[in-house]
């Protein structure tokens, strides 16, 4: 019994590290993980978002600076959140880079209230918290200061602890 156990447990241990070998091409194939918010920013900022392949997914990673809900129904629901990030320049400086996420439809709804409840829900996206975006290029139009920004369509987004 241990030894057929043993044997499953290797098959199986087998098959999956083969099904990640294949997937993984394809994986890339969809989604650039060469660009994060700063060098979204640095792009559009330098008029190159032709670089950004509008067909792949981006994995973003920052803090939400501003939360603004455009249409509040449940069904057509449109928010639109400031995700920064920076990074240090010496010991005085910090560069901050920003992108717009756009939160669409009935699943962002219910994760994006018009007011803070109390308790907070998990997975309920505020102004501060950490997240990862998962979505596709949108546009690059002027942002809140007037500067080129970047606008992306969340797919997928986790809140981070």
């Amino acid at each position: 019994m241990k030894r057929t156990a043993l044997v499953l447990v290797v098959l199986l241990a087998g098959s999956i590290s083969t099904l990640s070998a294949q997937t993984a091409p394809r994986f890339d194939g969809v989604v650039d993980f060469d660009l994060n918010v700063a060098q979204l920013d640095k792009l559009v900022a330098n008029q190159q978002e032709n670089r950004i392949n509008p067909n792949k997914y981006l994995v973003l990673n920052g803090a939400v600076a501003s939360l603004e809900i455009i249409r509040p129904g449940e069904q057509d629901f449109l928010a639109v959140a400031e995700l920064v990030s920076g990074e240090w320049v010496g010991l005085k400086q910090i560069n901050l880079y920003r992108v717009y996420v756009i939160f669409s439809g009935p699943e962002f709804f219910r994760r994006i209230p018009a007011r803070a409840p109390n308790p907070v829900p998990p997975g309920t996206i505020q102004a501060n918290d950490q997240l990862i975006v998962v979505g596709t290029i949108a546009a690059v139009d002027e942002g809140l200061d007037g500067r080129r920004a970047a606008y992306v369509n969340a797919d997928y987004v986790r809140n981070l602890p």
